[in-house]
């Protein structure tokens, strides 16, 4: 197998000094892509366990009421108990000087450990030479800010912002970080100097190479000439014997030709691999795919294979077209145990109707998530990913985002590349993010699905290693499993000037009889309001999301509707029973909320501070049909603008 950490070919080690790695500040460099390819793909197949984190937050003193008061203000934007890491800081704002001081205590720390700027960040980031992350840090783009400069932790990690400003406009920021994780335990990430010019050092990172020796197993080239295929007709185009790692597939292709790309390995029964040849390779020139031509581009994203790996095409044209391959493997003595087959799956909206998500993954089994490529979306306000981890588990995973650009780490309709990790071009013509710093592992299920504006037809290609070669996707958000709820709302709840409720939470709801009636009340985010009565919303699964509620009767024309200081919802199911008794229910949330079964309360929940939670409560169900009814609400928190909950009766 070939090295974990692979560099450019030349001699030497970069030396421990006293246990602390220091490195000159130095202006970023591009680095080629072929040097990205080596340190990012090398190892991407190995399945991780770690369990995945993400935050996610818009801000600013008109929306937050009694939170930015000044200078010096100090606001907690994670506070996190375990072992693990920061992987990745994405943060926007409005031009000028920086909003904030960032500051990181690690580990019960009383005096932050590193402090730094928006600004900063990046070029302090740049100064450390040896690549820790597969990019250190990116070049900073239309004022987005990125780092991916790990900051472990062994114990615990608190980040903090501190107002610097007397006011300010409109902030954003998102967090990605991994618990459960001790692949940096005992090493830290710290700064000298002041928050404006810090610089980065490591303490008790182990000696590494800078550049490292290139594999020496041996590597094969299949070429596959100009194949003509009729309309409609599919054929093997390879079959390739392992055990073996595919590094390259690189396809040529006629012109206005529509194939179908399905990849098959060890006689799995169904296609790991199924999507349009043209959307699965993309328009892109970056690390995962890199177009060298017109309907001539490379796919570099790994997928090893322990006896065969079988590359069908299908013309789906209304034409004759023709279709050329050449393949490069690297020959392996054996499959890992802890290898995972590559998989790709295509889907497509045919129309949005903007409360109902686009999905762009729904599978079962254990792996781990790369990332996707998005045509088609629209303007990025219509919404953005959220990702359920293991729903069918006992402890979900939810990872949510802010706004579609941001997802890409680039702001404010930004485009361009940012090697490794993603590339975009415009909304329709394809961007796509692969998240080589965090992949997402799942040991149960992962269901993922992008929020759009509506009257779209959006289209996703998803990544993912599994510890299988089969297809595990369910179809249409697991439709056969899911439950149609009825809901309503949102309403919003009065508060004063310094964030607080002035009413109870849920006294602004009407009553379940009156909508059972047929009654309509009004609902109103911000300023688009709207008249309704029961509205009806499909769960995925176990889960039931209500962010794009209000677009049953509203647009959403900005995504500052969709936020405030707090709105209320119902949402209502009813659960037959043959007897009567007592059921446990997984329940997860991150606002306040209430369950009722059959008119008594059952469960009273707060807010959780670093998003959501689960938990098992009781349904106590009598014989017959039972009703449950969920009020919750949706705050600013640490899953900015997302409203909704897991819910998982154990029959």
């Amino acid at each position: 197998m070939r090295s974990t950490l692979r560099f450019p070919v030349c001699p030497g080690l970069w030396p421990l000094v006293a246990g602390i790695l220091a490195v000159s500040a130095i202006a970023a460099v591009e680095e080629p892509l072929d040097t990205l390819r080596h340190r990012t793909l090398d190892d991407i197949f190995v399945l991780r366990d770690y369990r995945p984190g993400k935050a996610s937050f818009v801000e600013s003193p008109e929306r937050h009421a009694g939170v930015w008061q000044g200078v010096g203000t100090r606001y907690t934007l994670l506070d996190l108990q375990g072992e693990g890491s920061l992987r990745h800081i994405w943060t926007t704002r409005g031009e000028g000087e920086p909003y904030f001081d960032w500051e990181v205590f690690v580990d019960g720390e009383t005096t932050p450990s590193l402090r730094f700027t928006d600004e900063s960040m990046v070029s302090a980031a740049a100064g450390v030479i040896v690549p820790v992350a597969p990019a250190n840090v990116l070049p900073v783009h239309n004022r987005a800010f990125n780092l991916f400069l790990p900051i472990p932790f062994d114990q615990s990690l608190r980040l903090d912002v501190v107002q610097r400003q007397e006011s300010f406009w409109l902030w954003f920021c998102q967090l990605d970080y991994r618990l459960n994780d001790d692949s940096l335990r005992g090493t830290r990430l710290i700064s000298n100097g002041s928050a404006a010019e810090p610089t980065f050092h490591y303490v008790g990172l182990p000696a590494q190479s800078v550049c490292g020796a290139t594999s020496d197993l041996p590597e094969s080239r299949v070429e596959v000439p100009p194949r003509e295929l009729a309309s409609g007709e599919k054929v093997v185009l390879a079959s390739l014997a392992g055990p073996a790692i595919a590094r390259e597939l690189r396809f040529a292709w006629s012109p206005d030709a529509r194939f179908r790309l399905l990849i098959r390995f060890d006689g799995a029964e169904g296609y790991a691999v199924d999507a349009p040849l043209e959307r699965f390779l993309g328009p892109f020139e970056g690390v995962s795919f890199q177009a060298h031509g017109a309907n001539d581009s490379s796919c570099y994203l790994p997928m090893p294979f322990r006896r065969t790996m079988e590359i069908v095409v299908v013309n789906e044209g209304d034409a004759g077209a023709s279709v050329a391959l050449d393949a490069t493997t690297e020959q392996v003595p054996s499959f890992s145990p802890a290898w995972g087959w590559f998989h790709a799956r295509h889907q497509r909206t045919g129309r949005t109707d903007g409360h109902r998500l686009h999905q762009v993954l729904y599978v079962r089994g254990r792996g781990h998530w790369l990332g996707m490529t998005l045509y088609r979306t629209g303007h990025d306000h219509g919404g953005g990913d959220f990702a359920v981890i293991d729903g069918e588990g006992d402890r979900p995973a939810f990872l949510h985002g802010v706004n579609g650009e941001d997802y890409f780490t680039f702001a404010w309709f930004g485009k361009g590349a940012h090697h490794p990790y993603a590339v975009a071009h415009t909304n329709d013509e394809g961007r796509y993010r692969h998240h080589f710093e965090n992949v997402y592992p799942f040991t149960k299920s992962l269901a993922l699905e992008w929020g759009a504006f509506a009257d779209l037809s959006p289209e996703s290609v998803a990544v993912w290693y599994q510890d299988s070669p089969e297809d595990t996707t369910v179809a249409d958000g697991a439709r056969e499993q899911s439950v149609e709820w009825d809901v309503f709302g949102p309403v919003p709840i009065p508060h004063d000037t310094a964030g607080s409720a002035t009413v109870p939470l849920f006294s602004v709801l009407p009553e379940v009889a009156a909508l059972d009636a047929g009654q309509e009340f009004e609902c109103r985010l911000v300023e688009e309001r709207f008249v309704a009565g029961w509205m009806h919303e499909w769960s995925v699964g176990p889960m039931l999301n209500l962010t794009y509620l209000g677009r049953h009767g509203t647009k959403i024309g900005y995504e500052a509707e969709l936020g405030g200081m707090g709105h209320a919802m119902l949402a209502r199911r009813f659960l037959d029973s043959d007897q009567a008794r007592t059921v446990r229910c997984l329940f997860a949330h991150d606002d306040p909320c209430e369950v009722w079964v059959n008119g008594d309360r059952v469960y009273t929940g707060a807010q959780h501070f670093n998003g959501f939670e689960s938990c098992w409560i009781e349904l106590p169900l009598r014989a017959g049909r039972n009703e449950v009814v969920v009020k919750l609400t949706n705050y600013f928190n640490r899953d900015f603008n997302w409203a909704g909950f897991l819910f998982r009766p154990e029959w």
